[in-house]
């Protein structure tokens, strides 16, 4: 199964490779639980900035933060898969 930037040298490597560009990835507001969480559904434990209401996605890249994004607005996706 996939799992996702949960580990901070993942989020450094991240941060270093996206440069200037934003991406989306699988991180998701739970408006019912009021809890970000991982498409696999494990609880994110971590700050994500710029929560406004309807942003329910969350952008890495530019910034060394999580931010919160309109999940309508055109980003890439980036996650993680096995190593072939």
């Amino acid at each position: 199964s996939s799992s996702f930037p949960q580990r901070a040298l993942e989020q450094k490597f991240l941060q270093d490779i996206t440069g200037a560009e934003k991406y989306f990835i699988g991180l998701l507001y739970q408006p019912v639980e009021k809890k970000w969480r991982w498409i696999n559904n494990a609880e994110f434990n971590n700050i994500v900035t710029n929560p406004i209401q309807n942003f329910h996605c969350v952008t890495i890249g530019l910034t060394k933060t999580y931010d919160a994004a309109s999940c309508n607005i055109t980003y890439r996706w980036i996650c993680e898969k096995k190593a072939q």
